[in-house]
């Protein structure tokens, strides 16, 4: 999971591309916020430890957490520029 995390490249990377890397492990959370969609693997238990990215309509990744704790909090926001 690590080396599929450090692959991501925020405004480049899509998520048929992010899950390939992931091999088939399932995602933890997906769901809708905003405009954008939430797709989530744990990538530790323990600690507890999250992936998570931020998805376009186009199914990009826009914004990415990475290893941080569970309890963390998380404000996404797409860091592409706008079109």
């Amino acid at each position: 999971m690590r080396a599929a995390a450090k692959a991501v490249v925020v405004c480049k990377t899509t998520e048929a591309e992010l899950r390939a890397a992931m091999h088939g492990a399932t995602p933890f959370r997906d769901g809708r916020i905003h405009l954008g969609r939430i797709v989530s693997w744990v990538a530790s238990k323990s600690p507890e430890r999250f992936l998570a990215v931020l998805l376009d309509e186009r199914g990009v990744v826009v914004d990415l957490l990475w290893d941080t704790p569970g309890g963390a909090t998380w404000d996404p926001r797409s860091q592409c520029p706008a079109p």
